[in-house]
C-alpha cells in the first residue's frame, strides 16, 4: 500500500520543529503523488508554505487542512464539483474555515468532491489503489489525509460521505454530533440532513480539530478502555463483503476474551427504516434546494432522481421526520450504558473507481444526528482498508472518540505484533539455509 506509512500523529508533533518537519514530507508527498491520486481541485504550495512560515502561533499552527469544494473559501473558488467556469461562488470563509485560519491552521487547497454530492465518481483515486474509488462524495478530502498531504481534511455528510470514504481511504473520518458543527457557508443540500466532517490519521486528531474549534481550548484525549459494547445483528439482505460479517464475530470473541462486555441483540430499526429512512427525508428537502430555479447548473441524473419529489405534499414527508424522531428516543434508550455501537464503516472495501460505493451503513446514523467514527481496523485479502465504525447517542461525541482511540490503538498494536511474528517465523525458516551456506 503507498498511503501513509508513518504512524505518527499530529498530537504527537507538538513542537514547531516537528510540525515543520511534517510539513516538509506532506509537501514532498503531494509533489510525488497528486497527478496520480488527484486529490485537489486546486492547490498553492506555495502560498501555503509562506503561511506556515508567518502564519500566528495557535493550536493548529503548522497543520495543512484541505477543504472540500463545497465549502466556501476566500483564497479559492467553490465549484462544488462542476467543471463550470460560468459558476458564480461566494469568496468568503465558511465559518469552518475561517476558525481552522484563525487556530493557525493553513489552507493547502480545495478538495475535489463528486458533482453536487451526487455520487458520480470524479477523477480521485483511491490512494492505496489507482484503479479503486476513494468514495464519494467527500473523495478529494479522504484521499488527500490518506496519501499525507495533509494532516486534517474538511468534508460534510448527508448519507455517509465522511465515513465511507475514510474507510476506504483507510483514514479516520468523524461526523460529530448534528449541529456541533456549523454549515455556515457549505452549499447546502439538505435542511436537516447536512454535517460538517473532519479527516485525520487518528481519532484523538480528529478531535482535536473539532475540540479547538468548538470549546475554550484543544484536548489531546487519551484512549479509554471499553467496558460495554453492542455489536448489533444487523438486517441479513444489507450486502456485507470482504469478511465483514466473519471479522466483527472474531472482533467479539476478542473482546470478550479482553474482559469487555458485548450484547450482540437485533437493530431495534426496521429494515426499511435503516435503509431507506434517510433518502425519504434527503430526497424531499434537496429537490426543492438543488432544482430551485437560477440556483446552479443541475446535472440531469439529478432531475430524473429529485424531480417527482417537487409534486409531493407534505405528508410523507412529515411523517418521515415523525418516524426519525421516534427512533432517536429508540436509539438513546438502546444504545444507552454502552461505549459504542459497533457495525461495518461501509459494505465492503474500496469498489472499483468506476463507482462510489455504498452508504447503507452510514445512512441512518445520518439521519439519527447521532455522531459517527470511522477506524480503519482491518485489511481485506487485496490489502485495502477496511473500516469499523462506532456509533453513540447524540452528544457522546467525546467519549465516543476516546473509545475509537482504544480501537485504533489496538489495531496498530495487534499490526505490529503480527508484523514481529511474521519477521520471527521468516528468520527461523532462513536460518537452516544459512547455515548450510556457512559450512559450504
Amino acid at each position: 500500500m503507498d498511503a501513509v506509512r508513518d504512524a505518527s500523529d499530529f498530537c504527537a508533533t507538538m513542537s514547531a520543529d516537528a510540525r515543520a518537519a511534517r510539513a516538509d514530507r506532506q509537501f514532498g508527498a503531494l509533489a510525488a503523488r497528486e497527478r496520480t491520486v488527484r486529490a485537489f481541485v486546486c492547490h498553492d504550495a506555495r502560498a501555503a508554505r509562506r503561511r506556515l512560515a508567518t502564519s500566528a502561533a495557535g493550536p493548529l499552527g503548522g497543520a495543512l487542512i484541505g477543504v472540500k469544494d463545497v465549502i466556501a473559501t476566500e483564497a479559492f473558488p467553490t465549484g462544488c464539483g462542476l467543471d463550470d467556469p460560468d459558476l458564480s461562488s461566494p469568496r468568503h470563509d465558511a465559518w469552518c474555515v475561517a476558525r481552522a485560519r484563525r487556530l493557525g491552521g493553513v489552507l493547502l487547497g480545495k478538495t475535489i468532491c463528486t458533482a453536487l454530492a451526487y455520487p458520480r465518481p470524479g477523477p480521485t483515486t483511491n490512494p492505496h489503489d489507482a484503479r479503486r474509488s476513494p468514495g464519494g462524495s467527500s473523495s478529494g478530502s479522504a484521499a488527500a489525509v490518506a496519501a499525507g498531504f495533509v494532516s486534517f481534511a474538511f468534508g460534510t455528510q448527508t448519507a455517509g460521505s465522511t465515513i465511507r470514504p475514510a474507510s476506504y481511504c483507510g483514514v479516520v473520518g468523524f461526523k460529530p454530533s448534528y449541529g456541533l458543527l456549523p454549515t455556515e457557508g457549505i452549499a447546502p443540500i439538505s435542511t436537516t440532513l447536512d454535517h460538517v466532517g473532519v479527516f485525520a490519521v487518528s481519532p484523538r486528531d480528529a478531535w482535536y480539530l473539532v475540540s479547538a474549534m468548538v470549546l475554550q481550548r484543544a484536548e489531546i484525549l487519551t484512549a479509554r478502555r471499553p467496558r460495554r459494547v453492542l455489536v448489533p445483528n444487523l438486517p441479513t439482505k444489507l450486502p456485507q463483503e470482504d469478511g465483514y460479517q466473519e471479522r466483527l464475530a472474531a472482533l467479539v470473541v476478542a473482546l470478550r476474551a479482553d474482559g469487555i462486555v458485548v450484547d450482540t441483540p437485533d437493530l431495534p430499526i426496521p429494515i426499511e427504516d435503516f435503509c431507506n429512512l434517510q433518502q425519504e427525508i434527503c430526497h424531499w428537502e434537496a429537490a426543492r434546494i438543488l432544482l430551485a430555479p437560477g440556483r446552479m447548473r443541475v446535472l440531469p441524473e439529478l432531475v430524473t432522481l429529485l424531480g417527482p419529489y417537487l409534486e409531493r405534499d407534505t405528508d410523507g414527508y412529515v411523517d418521515a421526520r415523525r418516524r426519525r424522531q421516534r427512533l432517536q428516543e429508540c436509539f438513546d434508550a438502546f444504545a444507552a450504558g454502552y461505549d459504542a455501537v459497533l457495525s461495518p464503516a461501509a459494505t465492503s472495501a474500496a469498489p472499483p473507481i468506476t463507482t462510489t460505493g455504498d452508504a447503507v451503513m452510514n445512512r441512518i446514523w445520518t439521519a439519527l444526528h447521532v455522531p459517527a467514527i470511522s477506524v480503519p481496523f482491518w485489511l481485506s485479502a487485496e490489502g485495502l482498508p477496511l473500516g469499523l465504525q462506532l456509533v453513540g447517542p447524540l452528544g457522546t461525541d467525546r467519549a465516543l472518540v476516546e473509545t475509537a482511540q482504544w480501537f485504533h490503538e489496538r489495531r496498530f498494536h495487534e499490526r505490529q505484533t503480527q508484523d514481529q511474528r511474521t519477521h520471527e517465523h521468516q528468520t527461523h525458516e532462513q536460518r537452516p539455509h544459512e547455515r548450510q551456506t556457512a559450512g559450504r
